[in-house]
């Protein structure tokens, strides 16, 4: 079967599989939203693995239906960053709506040059962020990463501050999911963690573009 035969084929299966969490309309997007099959990937992972305390970089419609799991298991909590305040302000007016803004909280955080140089979200408001939510609800299991945007001339690398910055915030064993992997800046990046932290990369990423990691048990 011709390879592009073959992903729209599994697309369409994670489209029908997906059909219980879409209750009404969103605005997914071909270019800056997860494949279907990466969205039934990070809902896998969120329940086979367990994951209770989510960090979502890039806010989109995946934030909208990893709220409507988390609350229909019964627990769980997602804070998502986003640089774009459009979809910040349709993502938190949306989880309202829905009843779903105790499980899921969105931060609008601007790009700006961090300590090493590199355009990220503004740690500023990111760092504080953070801070509160594990405080409230415990470190964080499973960092998605699938924001800024990095098809910006220049901008291929704006996604490995994630894993630097947000460290220190994440439990052992924790998931790391990281978007776009058959772009050669996302392909980089995983390269770039996978050589400095100790990380145990178990999934094949060719048919859903994301690759995922978890971090050793320290």
């Amino acid at each position: 079967m011709d390879e592009s035969l073959r992903r729209a084929m599994a697309d369409l299966n994670a489209w029908m599989r997906l059909g219980p969490l879409l209750t009404e309309y969103l605005p997914f997007s071909a270019t800056a939203t997860l494949r279907p099959t990466g969205l039934t990937a990070l809902l896998d992972e969120v329940l086979l693995g367990g994951r209770t305390v989510l960090v979502e970089c890039g806010t989109g419609p995946s934030t909208i239906v990893l709220a409507r799991l988390l609350a229909r298991r019964g627990y769980g909590r997602l804070l998502s960053i986003d640089n774009d305040e459009r979809w910040t302000t349709y993502a938190e007016t949306q989880l309202r709506r829905e009843g779903l803004h105790g499980v899921a909280k969105v931060v609008h955080a601007p790009l700006a040059e961090n300590a090493n140089g590199m355009r990220w979200y503004s740690t500023e408001v990111v760092s504080p962020a953070v801070a509160a939510y594990v405080d409230q609800y415990g470190l964080v299991d499973m960092l998605i990463v699938d924001g800024p945007p990095s098809t910006d001339p220049g901008q291929s690398m704006i996604r490995y501050p994630a894993l630097p910055t947000l460290r220190w915030a994440m439990a052992p064993g924790a998931t790391l999911v990281l978007d776009d992997v058959d772009r050669p800046g996302e392909l980089t990046v995983a390269a770039r963690w996978q050589d400095e932290y100790d990380l145990i990369t178990r999934s094949d990423p060719s048919g859903t573009r994301l690759a995922i990691s978890t971090l050793a048990p320290s």
